[in-house]
Parts: C-alpha cells; sequence; structure tokens
C-alpha cells in the first residue's frame, strides 16, 4: 500500500496559502486590540508613559494612502487591512494625513508571501513631500531587525540588520512598536526593546507603512490595528 508522507516543508506550505487564502477573501481578521496607556522601558533604565490618541483599524479608505501602480505596486485598504504588495525590488511606503513630532506608533504586521528576506514595519517623521525621508523600524521574516534612515534616493541603517528571536518568522503575525521622542529612535517586537539609537535628521513628519522587497520575487504584507501614542512623559 503506498503511504503519503507529508514533510514539515510541505506542511508550511499549506499552512502559509491557507493564512494567505483567509486574508484574500476577507475572513482572517487579527482581533481590535491596542492599550489605552503604556510605561516602556528604554535604556539606561528609563521609562516613558504615552497615552492612545488614535486606533487606526483601517475601515475607512480614505484616512490612508491609495495607489495603483502598472509596474506592480499596490497600496490600500482591503478586507479591514491595509495591504502593501510591489513585485519589484525596493521600498515601498503609504502615509497618512497626521503630522507628528514625539509619538510612538504600534502596528500588527503579517507577510503574505514567503520569501523571508523581505522586509515590514513602521515610519516615523516621513517627509509630506513622499520622497522616501524618514526613519524606517523595519522587521524581516526570517527573524532580523533594523531601524534605517531615508534621505533623498538612499535608505541607509542606523542598526545594521540583528537577529532576535522575539520574532515570530515565516507567515506569522508581528506586533511592530517604534518610539521617536526628540532624537531617541527605539524598536520594539512583541512588546520586547530590540533596540534603541539616536539621530536628529528629522524633527517632524507623518506617520507611514513600509515594505521592502529583498528580490524581484515581490513582497506583500497586511497591516491592521495601528495605534498611535502620545508621549505624555518621558
Amino acid at each position: 500500500m503506498n503511504q503519503i508522507v507529508y514533510s514539515p516543508r510541505l506542511q508550511r506550505f499549506y499552512y502559509y496559502s491557507f493564512v494567505v487564502l483567509m486574508f484574500l477573501s476577507g475572513y482572517y481578521v487579527i482581533p481590535v486590540r491596542a492599550d489605552e496607556d503604556l510605561t516602556l522601558s528604554l535604556t539606561d533604565n528609563k521609562q516613558m508613559h504615552v497615552n492612545l490618541l488614535t486606533l487606526e483599524t483601517f475601515t475607512h479608505k480614505a484616512d490612508w494612502e491609495e495607489y495603483s501602480s502598472p509596474k506592480g505596486v499596490e497600496l490600500g485598504v482591503e478586507n479591514g487591512v491595509y495591504r502593501m504588495s510591489s513585485i519589484n525590488q525596493g521600498y515601498v511606503w503609504g502615509l497618512n494625513k497626521a503630522q507628528h513630532s514625539n509619538i510612538v506608533l504600534e502596528v500588527d504586521a503579517t507577510p503574505l508571501t514567503p520569501d523571508f528576506n523581505n522586509a515590514f514595519g513602521l515610519m516615523c517623521r516621513a517627509d509630506e513631500s513622499n520622497n522616501g525621508d524618514g526613519y524606517y523600524f523595519m522587521i524581516k521574516g526570517d527573524g532580523y531587525y533594523s531601524i534605517s534612515i531615508g534621505e533623498g534616493d538612499a535608505i541607509k541603517p542606523l542598526v545594521e540588520w540583528k537577529a532576535s528571536d522575539a520574532i515570530h518568522v515565516g507567515i506569522d503575525t508581528n506586533s511592530i512598536r517604534a518610539v521617536c521622542l526628540d532624537d531617541s529612535l527605539a524598536l520594539y517586537v512583541n512588546d520586547k526593546l530590540l533596540i534603541e539609537t539616536h539621530d536628529h535628521t528629522y524633527t517632524s513628519g507623518f506617520a507611514g507603512l513600509a515594505v521592502a522587497a529583498a528580490s524581484n520575487h515581490g513582497s506583500d504584507v497586511a497591516f491592521d490595528n495601528l495605534a498611535t501614542y502620545k508621549i505624555t512623559s518621558p
């Protein structure tokens, strides 16, 4: 009698396909969640207190940037998430319409493609001209993270890519939090502080979501529950 054996790789393929199918059909919903008040720990035993300003569940298309390009870039609200996809190598971002200075941002992000070298995350202090300037707080599906700065046509690392076991690898949801306080920039993933660095290039701008495809295989990411917090005390 012939016996069918499912390898771990094949099982992962079926799981990933199921998650993507549920997203595309609109049945996969990340529960709405955001804490009203947070106390965040930074390096050197510093703490800050923040209060929830807004929680974006992506039910209104007009609040966020919509874009469709024949070159394979798609941005927009779809099935209660903000979905960003690109078939081209490089960075793609979408911005909201509220300017900020000191801010804490948090979002749930789920990659929908099996290329785990692709990156995704948050932007703060992004330029209103939408030219890519600003700070990028990014993670990858293989468990790596980085903080970068966009200046002109270049996006350069302030923190080189490093690995962390706090990041859920593969096609799984991660909670990404970015802190922009004066010249302090901090990245949390799943409530764990991964890195804090400093830069004074930008002092204000817009919040954004970003994806970066590592190859021409493309990138596709769903974002939900974008929380914006006001910093009440450093």
